[in-house]
């Protein structure tokens, strides 16, 4: 006799916590190469604050993912933001590019930012990674892309203070779809960049 499927088990997500995000493209598909591509997906990212006053603590754009830090008061606000960046992503970018696949995404990973410790260690991974993946040559470069949060948060704490904290975690592995070791960036000695701990104000305002 057929039994009957698992039902689907759903996730609960935490009120008043930092989440980091990691959206990915199917097969590695390359369709944020271009500026005009990743200001798409900047403008989904803006409109989160500004529609849904989502705080955005930082992002980084690159050309087959992206990852974004942000503040959620209630944990019903995760599944608005992954759902809101992949759909608006989406429609944009079929109103002006052609897509080679039915799919534009594989998937999309989130975890809870747990400690301050964890806050700082995905603060410096996200604003260096396009440096990490060689889309900028150097860390002036990289604070002059529009793409990446370096320099929202290097004019925040300082450029030096922020580059020695990407130096610390640029090595933490990632893979082919850009999910983050998160337990390999729990074992750094990490230095807070800030007394006060994180920060509520919005990246982008």
């Amino acid at each position: 006799m057929p039994q009957p499927l698992p039902e689907k088990r759903k996730i609960v997500w935490s009120d008043d916590k930092y989440y980091f995000l990691t959206n990915s493209t199917y097969l590695h598909y390359p369709y944020f190469k271009q500026p005009d591509q990743k200001q798409i997906v900047l403008n989904s990212i803006k409109k989160l604050q500004s529609k849904y006053s989502i705080p955005v603590q930082d992002f980084s754009i690159a050309i087959n993912h992206s990852h974004l830090m942000f503040y959620a008061d209630k944990g019903k606000k995760v599944s608005l933001v992954k759902r809101f960046l992949k759909n608006n992503v989406s429609r944009e970018y079929r109103e002006s590019y052609q897509v080679p696949y039915s799919e534009m995404w594989h998937s999309t990973r989130v975890f809870w930012v747990k400690d301050d410790k964890m806050f700082w260690g995905v603060r410096g991974y996200i604003t260096g990674n396009l440096l990490k993946h060689k889309e900028v040559s150097g860390f002036q470069e990289l604070y002059d892309n529009p793409f990446s949060s370096f320099k929202y948060t290097a004019d925040k704490f300082g450029f030096d203070t922020l580059r020695e904290l990407v130096k610390s975690v640029i090595e933490v592995k990632e893979d082919s779809y850009g999910d983050v070791d998160v337990e390999g960036m729990e074992e750094l000695e990490l230095k807070p960049l800030s007394r006060e701990g994180r920060i509520l104000t919005s990246t982008l305002s």
